[in-house]
């Protein structure tokens, strides 16, 4: 009898555990929130996401995509990350030439890339990388990820983190932000 309500016990606690998503696992992300979140919705109304309310926030689109752009600038650059997540009007494939690309430019912008990797994300074909490197005379490293919404459109976030503290904590933080976008078609 003991052991059937020990097994029981242990099956409600896992059972209650929310399950990590395949990026937080990736990252070994613990799971911290944030709170006093806002809902911004980019002007083309294709995606919605949460950022903290003391964060500075601006919205920007154009023909080719809508952006949100965002920053905690209560603290030091060095112990925060700029978040920009943008949805793009264009096609966006994972293949060979695509990741070609992708080295290109990383390598013309004199940056080393860390991880990469695809998944899927919100169901949906992904790609992810992290990059290293210097920027404005600051150690910089950036996690991107680049999801394919459908043939002719695709979202991609970006966090921007300086600084050489706390890099897998700040990543894990623009995730876990990440994480939140909601697709709206």
């Amino acid at each position: 009898m003991r052991y059937l309500i020990f097994f029981i016990i242990i099956l409600l606690l896992f059972s209650s555990c929310k399950k990590q998503s395949e990026l937080s696992s990736i990252f070994k992300c613990n799971s911290t929130d944030f709170d006093n979140l806002t809902v911004y919705k980019d002007f083309n109304k294709n995606f919605k996401l949460k950022i903290p309310k003391n964060w500075k926030t601006e919205l920007y689109y154009n023909e080719s995509q809508s952006e949100i752009f965002s920053a905690d600038t209560t603290k030091q650059l060095s112990e925060t990350f700029i978040l920009d997540v943008t949805y793009n009007y264009g096609e966006l494939n994972f293949e060979d030439s695509f990741f070609k690309k992708t080295d290109s430019l990383i390598a013309i912008k004199n940056l080393e890339t860390v991880k990469k990797n695809t998944l899927e994300f919100k169901k949906k074909p992904a790609f992810w990388y992290v990059v290293k490197g210097t920027k404005k005379g600051f150690k910089y490293h950036q996690f991107n990820l680049l999801v394919k919404i459908n043939p002719n459109s695709y979202l991609s976030a970006t966090s921007e983190i300086y600084g050489a503290n706390a890099i897998e904590e700040r990543i894990c933080s623009s995730i876990k932000l990440i994480e939140k976008i909601e697709l709206l078609q």
